[in-house]
C-alpha cells in the first residue's frame, strides 16, 4: 500500500474534527508555541491531514514554511540507523547477540566485552552519556548545554574514540538508560561491516527505494536553504546549524515530514512500500514489538518502572510508552520524538501513521519540551469515528 490523497470521510475519519485539528494547530503557530509545524495524518493509507503553518526561519524575511521543508530528524534519526542495521542482520552480515566488540575491536575491554549489538538497539548497553561527557571535557572541550556540535565537525573521529575508550557504568540489559552514544556506535558498525558511509548506505537500502528524495545526513548546499531554523534563543540552536556534516546514527538525517510517512507507512505495511521491500516482516514485528519486558528506564532524573522499547522504536504495550502516555494510543503503537520538535508515530491497531514536525521555545522545568505533540495525538485519535 503507498500513501495517496483522500478525504476524512473515505476513511472513517470525522472532517469536522480535522478541521477543528486544523484551527487548533494554526492557533499554536499564532501563539508562539511553535513559530514552524507541519502535520500529516494518513488511516489505511489516504492522506487526510497534511498541513503546514508557520515559517521556515525566524528571519523577517523569512519565506513561508511549506510540506516540502527539511527538518533535522534529531533523534528520530535513529529509527533510520536501527532499520539499516536489521537490513544487514536480514543479509546475514551482521548479528544482533554478537558483541559489539566483534565489529569494533577499539570498543573491547573487560567490561565492554558484555555488550552485545542488540543492547544498542535498545538502550541497554550501561552506556551512560554523562560518562562520555567527562571524557570529552578531560580533551579540553568547553561544554555547552546544548551538546557543541561545531566541536562534533571537526572531531567526528576523536568522538568515536572516546566513546570506545569509556567504560560501561551498568551491568547491560539490567537498565535502559537512553543514550545517543549507542546509535553513534551503530552506526560505526553500520559502516564497517557495509563498507559503505552511513550517508550511502541509508541512501542505497532505505531512501531511494522508498522514494525519499528529500532525506540525507549531508544536506546539499542547493538544498541548506530548505532547512527548517530555530530561533537563536530555542533549545537545540546550534544542532540546527552544526549537524549537516556529521554523520551521526543517533540524529544525522534531515527529511520532510512526507518523507517520514512514507517511512512510518512502510513498517505499518510490515517492512514494504509499493514495490519495494525494505525490510522483512518478522524483522518489522521485532523492531516494534517490547524486547526488553521487566526492565526499568532512566532519563535524566527520571525513572520509568517498564521501559517498553523495541529495536529502535519506542513501544506502548502497557498503556504507558517511555515517550508518550497518552490514553488513546492502542496497545501496539509505536514511535519516536527528537529534540527540537518532531515526532513521528504509528498505530497499526487504528491503522494510522502521523508525522508532527514542530520547532519549540520553551523547556519546561520538568526538562519537558513545551510542546503540542500529545494534543496531536489524542486529536487524530479521536477523529476516527467508524470504529
Amino acid at each position: 500500500m503507498k500513501l495517496k490523497r483522500g478525504k476524512p470521510e473515505d476513511v472513517g475519519v470525522s472532517p469536522d474534527r480535522v478541521s477543528a485539528l486544523v484551527q487548533r494547530a494554526q492557533g499554536w503557530v499564532e501563539t508562539k508555541i511553535h513559530p514552524s509545524l507541519v502535520m500529516i495524518a494518513a488511516r489505511k493509507g489516504t492522506i487526510f491531514l497534511d498541513e503546514a503553518f508557520g515559517y521556515l526561519s525566524p528571519d523577517n524575511n523569512s519565506p513561508p514554511l511549506n510540506r516540502d521543508s527539511l527538518f533535522p530528524l534529531a533523534s528520530v534519526s535513529k529509527l533510520i540507523t536501527a532499520t539499516a542495521a536489521m537490513i544487514l542482520v536480514e543479509d546475514g552480515l551482521l548479528s544482533l547477540n554478537r558483541p559489539v566488540a566483534d565489529y569494533i575491536p577499539e570498543f573491547a575491554n573487560e567490561e565492554n566485552n558484555r555488550v552485545l549489538v542488540r543492547h544498542l538497539l535498545t538502550h541497554t548497553s550501561g552506556i551512560r552519556e554523562e560518562n562520555v561527557i567527562g571524557r570529552i571535557k578531560e580533551e579540553g572541550v568547553k561544554w555547552e548545554d546544548p551538546f557543541p556540535f561545531y566541536w562534533l565537525v571537526d572531531n567526528f573521529e576523536t568522538y568515536l574514540s572516546l566513546i570506545f575508550k569509556t567504560p560501561i557504568s551498568l551491568a547491560p540489559d539490567t537498565v535502559m538508560a537512553y543514550a545517543d552514544t549507542n546509535f553513534d556506535i551503530l552506526g560505526e558498525i553500520i559502516q564497517r561491516v557495509s563498507g559503505m558511509s552511513l550517508a550511502n548506505y541509508f541512501q542505497d537500502k532505505i531512501f531511494q527505494p522508498l522514494g525519499m528524495k528529500s532525506s540525507c545526513i549531508t544536506v546539499p548546499e542547493k538544498m541548506r536553504q530548505f532547512v527548517v531554523t530555530r530561533p537563536h534563543t530555542a533549545p537545540a540552536y546550534d544542532f540546527t546549524l552544526h549537524a549537516m556534516d556529521i554523520p551521526l546514527g543517533s540524529m544525522g538525517v534531515f527529511s520532510s515530514a512526507m518523507d517520514m510517512a512514507v517511512f512510518g507507512q512502510m513498517f505499518l505495511n510490515g517492512g514494504v512500500y509499493g514495490n519495494s521491500r525494505i525490510l522483512s516482516r518478522s524483522s518489522t514485528k521485532a523492531m516494534t514489538s517490547n524486547q526488553i519486558p521487566g526492565i526499568e528506564g532512566r532519563f535524566r532524573d527520571e525513572i520509568i518502572p517498564e521501559a517498553e522499547w523495541g529495536l529502535g522504536w519506542s513501544v506502548h504495550v502497557n498503556g504507558k510508552s517511555w515517550a508518550y502516555d497518552e490514553i488513546l494510543l492502542s496497545q501496539n503503537a509505536f514511535c519516536h520524538g527528537g529534540t527540537g520538535g518532531v515526532f513521528l508515530w504509528v498505530d497499526p491497531v487504528y491503522e494510522i501513521v502521523a508525522v508532527f514536525f514542530s520547532v519549540y521555545l520553551e523547556i519546561l522545568e520538568n526538562e519537558r519540551p513545551n510542546a503540542c505533540t500529545d494534543l496531536f495525538i489524542n486529536a487524530v485519535l479521536s477523529s476516527i469515528v467508524d470504529l
